[in-house]
């Protein structure tokens, strides 16, 4: 081994074909250097060990080798995981991760990594990180002992190259690393820019995550097919919890299944961070578990914890969804009914139309929705009307179930005598929601385990996946009138169509059979005559 090795900046001056001009011991230098870079290239837990100085927990050590590029990271608090986002980026950054072609060409090439957060704070944790990780100065508590890493790669990150008035770091080869919150624009500001890792923090606390993975997101990774982490603690408050879980299930249904889906899901457990001591660890799940028994599981487990407010679990809601992802065009001698929630202000309620096929009463789908904000009236009996010709396709039917409670509702039925709509009772309003809630706990029952008797009796309901539906039944509390509720209501008013409206006018054929006890059909003609006789004198 090298006794006395070449100062850093005479190794980053050495052209590799010098090598062999240099003393054997040199030689050997730089051949274990490069074999020592091409170890962290490959594995990221060994970079942060042995050039960046730092232990790992077994949360950290998981995340960090994840080999997928598209990762749900569902864990509790305090697992590690914005210290594992800042290694990453690092990482990333120092050997240009997914960035191709002649060396020489690469070390002149810019390259960019992103850490986003919905909150401001959490995105500048990951920026303070990776500056205390570059600069020898982060610590952590091992055992009772506090320790701060030596890190061997100082040199990357240059002076004055950590801007936080920008939210940016620039490093020495090029590469820069942005940390950016999305709680005001959506992600807008990283509009632009294409990115080689890109990490969400606290994902869950955005308010409108999913279209931030549709319209920003996905489009920043293009270039260099770069790799996706979407990182957060289940919250019930938060706004995309019900999205989150929804990824979080669909992942997880493939990771058992061992199929391949969109995200592979990765979790991490408060006990995974050996860096907070067992005792401490021990003491604070008993208070928290006494404190609150369901935020216990989703702080500690990291699990999909729901306040007794809310009306449909997230299981439930989750249930609600089959395998399709848009309307399903109309079929022959089908039975299909439009529910409608009206909304014409501007700044109002949507109105809302949902077409449900119940050709099977007991199986029932959604298979069309629209939704408008406002909007002329004329022109949303138009597309009503509209929605009713289309699905009427060859022996189907079509009915139409409308909310008649406030005056305008009363006014739109009016206007809408021809199509023959059916009033919705708003005092029906606890069983409508009743009646749906019983549909779709009955799509999480194992019907494979049911008797054939007990299958006709279990009524579900399905649909393809509509967002606002999402939305709004993971919000849903009965009495808050600050919630949007167009959808779950039109929702409820189809249960209430399928389970009371139809049960009370459904026209039933009962065959009567009256056992005299006489054989002979002459003697069954003279009891008829008598009680024919009875019955008139009764009547006079």
């Amino acid at each position: 081994m090298l006794q006395s090795p070449p100062s850093e900046d005479t190794l980053e001056t050495t052209a590799i074909k010098e090598i062999v001009d240099l003393p054997k011991e040199a030689q050997e230098f730089y051949i274990l250097r490069a074999q020592l870079q091409a170890m962290g290239r490959h594995d990221p837990v060994f970079f942060a060990k042995y050039f960046l100085g730092i232990d790992l927990n077994d949360f950290q050590v998981r995340f960090m080798r994840l080999g997928t590029k598209q990762n749900l990271v569902v864990c509790g608090n305090q697992v590690g995981k914005t210290v594992a986002v800042a290694v990453l980026h690092i990482w990333h950054a120092f050997y240009k991760i997914n960035l191709g072609g002649d060396p020489d060409m690469v070390a002149e090439d810019q390259y960019n990594t992103l850490n986003i957060s919905p909150v401001g704070r959490q995105a500048k944790n990951a920026f303070k990180y990776v500056v205390a990780i570059l600069s020898s100065s982060f610590t952590w508590e091992l055992e009772g002992k506090r320790y701060v890493n030596q890190c061997k790669i100082e040199w990357f990150l240059p002076p004055g190259g950590a801007k936080e008035y920008q939210n940016l770091i620039k490093f020495e080869n090029k590469s820069v690393f942005y940390c950016v919150s999305t709680h005001q624009d959506k992600g807008a500001s990283i509009q632009g820019d294409q990115f080689g890792y890109i990490s969400y923090d606290e994902c869950v606390q955005s308010h409108h995550l999913k279209a931030e993975l549709d319209a920003r997101i996905f489009s920043r990774i293009a270039r260099l097919n770069g790799r996706l982490d979407l990182i957060s603690t289940p919250d019930d408050q938060a706004h995309s919890q019900q999205y989150w879980y929804n990824l979080y299930s669909t992942a997880k249904r493939h990771r058992d299944a061992g199929t391949i889906g969109e995200w592979a899901l990765h979790t991490g457990y408060y006990d995974d961070n050996k860096f907070i001591p067992y005792e401490k660890r021990e003491q604070f799940k008993v208070r928290m578990k006494r404190r609150n028994p369901i935020l216990y599981r989703q702080v500690v487990l990291g699990d999909f914890a729901v306040q007794a407010d809310r009306m449909f679990l997230p299981e439930m809601i989750q249930s609600f969804w089959n395998d399709e992802l848009i309307p399903t065009e109309p079929e022959a001698e089908r039975k299909y009914v439009i529910s409608v929630d009206w909304g014409v202000a501007d700044q109002g309620d949507a109105t809302v139309m949902k077409v449900l096929d119940y050709t099977d009463i007991i199986n029932v789908v959604v298979v069309d929705n629209y939704e408008k904000v406002g909007g002329d009236p004329i022109e949303l009996m138009a597309m009503l009307q509209h929605k009713k010709l289309h699905y009427e396709s060859e022996g189907s039917t079509v009915l139409v179930v409308l909310d008649v409670a406030s005056l305008g509702g009363q006014v739109f039925r009016k206007m809408l005598l021809h199509l023959k709509p059916i009033g919705f009772p708003t005092q029906e309003k606890a069983n409508a929601l009743t009646y749906f809630q019983i549909r779709l706990r009955n799509n999480l029952k194992d019907k494979s385990k049911l008797s054939e008797e007990e299958k006709d009796g279990i009524k579900t309901m399905k649909s393809f996946y509509i967002h606002e539906d999402e939305n709004q039944l993971a919000a849903y509390k009965i009495d808050d009138k600050r919630l949007k509720q167009d959808n779950v209501m039109v929702l409820a008013q189809l249960a209430w169509f399928l389970d009371k409206y139809l049960f009370k006018t459904e026209t039933k054929t009962i065959s009567l059979k009256i056992k005299t006890g006489q054989k002979s059909p002459v003697t069954r003609g003279r009891r008829s005559a008598r009680l024919t006789h009875n019955s008139k004198s009764t009547a006079r």
